[in-house]
């Protein structure tokens, strides 16, 4: 991804507590600029992906951000 020059990442998929988020953090730690479809994942339990929603958004988004797949599809067309 480096050697295409890709420095932003979006993400979706399951769970978002323990896939999702720790690949994301991993990719943050690397340098990539993260960003949470966050109706494009789900967990098993709705606490736990809105606990995982919060840690992800957490401290001026540390680790990321959040959207919702109609702003992520925005903000690619108006790029």
């Amino acid at each position: 991804l480096k050697r295409l020059g890709v420095q932003q990442l979006v993400f979706a998929g399951v769970t978002t507590e323990v896939c999702v988020q720790t690949t994301m953090r991993e990719a943050n730690d690397r340098g990539y600029e993260c960003l949470l479809a966050e109706d494009a994942t789900e967990s098993y339990f709705p606490e736990f992906k809105a606990a995982a929603l919060a840690m992800i958004r957490a401290q001026g988004a540390i680790v990321g951000w959040t959207a919702t797949t109609d702003q992520v599809l925005k903000g690619i067309a108006d790029a």
